[in-house]
């Protein structure tokens, strides 16, 4: 992110990313390299961190210099963030020592084309493990050879956050709260179109959406009017990141419509808060919800499907669904379960 000049913006602005590695810093000596548009470095609660200067996000130009203060501390472990660039890791274990071991971790990156499948190929010779949200989700990673063995890949998610339930003031029963993009993927269309119906049978039902790209805001709006969901419906926005904790805390439904994630922050930031989760069932929400024994899960596009699962709430342990929505962040979504993860599959305790 070259346009970052403030050391201290990305560290505060992305800590779902790095929150989790204050509490391995006791077991681990840890240095963290990024890059943004600055050259800066500083300590923080243990933790090295080095910023150096990039001009603009290239996928070809070497980080030579990166490579050569990363074999100076001759580390044990190196781990990435990101399985975009096979390329780069390739390159780096010629900076490493024999035994370090290389950890990476997936960002719903693209699965390789052309090419760059070969190069892939070869990066998992280097590659010691792999860490995805849920291994449904390297299927064809591993079909198609690009990772060698399943038992290389731990499930593990990609960030957390430090949103806490509140049990004061109570949760509105009839609040569902979206936090996502306006886009094809998360299709918020088809959320809209199962809510409509569910409406006519609650009418004190709430969604509130909070957005910051808006693709489809315009067809939204025009579904909203058409289907006189304006006393149902509210388009927020994009508001300052630390209020949305206190949406989190007020509703008690979180839903999305997502086709593809890797697992996004805003499902963790929800179950953290005890909103229960309806969201679709694709391979990371599968593992994020525990298959849906903590929430309610839907086919992808399918309103029908979504609008069964809502009819269904009337007949919903709420409290019961939402300690289990507190438990399964705590044991496995949580900065503390991440870092255990990482802890247990490294050291083996």
């Amino acid at each position: 992110m070259p346009n970052i000049v403030d050391e201290y913006y990305k560290i505060n602005k992305f800590s779902f990313a790095f929150d989790f590695l204050f509490l391995l810093q006791e077991k681990f000596n840890i240095t963290v390299f990024d890059f943004i548009g600055v050259n800066k470095s500083f300590n923080k609660q243990g933790i090295q961190f080095n910023y150096l200067k990039r001009k603009h996000n290239n996928k070809v130009i070497v980080p030579w210099s990166l490579f050569f203060k990363i074999k100076k501390l001759n580390p044990d472990y190196v781990y990435i963030q990101s399985l975009a660039y096979p390329h780069f890791i390739l390159l780096l274990s010629l900076f490493l020592k024999n035994n370090c071991k290389v950890i990476v971790q997936d960002h719903a990156d693209s699965y390789p084309s052309g090419l760059k499948k070969t190069v892939f190929k070869w990066a998992d010779k280097i590659i010691d493990l792999y860490f995805f949200t849920s291994k449904k989700m390297t299927i064809k990673y591993v079909e198609e050879g690009l990772i060698s063995s399943e038992s290389k890949i731990i499930e593990c998610v990609e960030g957390s956050t430090q949103f806490k339930f509140n049990p004061n003031p109570k949760k509105d029963p009839d609040l569902f709260l979206w936090v996502g993009r306006l886009d094809s993927n998360k299709d918020p269309l088809t959320i809209l179109k199962a809510f409509k119906k569910y409406a006519v049978h609650n009418p004190k039902a709430k969604l509130k959406m909070f957005y910051e790209n808006d693709q489809l805001l315009s067809k939204i709006k025009l579904f909203v009017d058409n289907s006189s969901l304006s006393q149902n419906v509210d388009l927020m926005g994009k508001i300052p990141h630390k209020e949305l904790e206190q949406w989190y805390q007020k509703s008690t439904f979180f839903i999305l419509g997502s086709h593809k994630e890797g697992g996004p922050i805003s499902l963790v930031e929800a179950m953290a808060c005890g909103c229960i989760p309806i969201v679709t069932n694709i391979a990371p929400f599968q593992a994020m919800t525990n298959n849906g024994d903590c929430g309610l899960l839907f086919s992808p596009g399918d309103y029908k499907e979504l609008s069964q699962q809502l009819n269904k709430i009337e007949s919903l342990d709420i409290e019961k669904l939402r300690n289990k929505t507190l438990s399964q962040f705590e044991h496995h979504l949580s900065h503390q379960a991440i870092a255990s993860k990482i802890t247990k599959t490294i050291l083996g305790s």
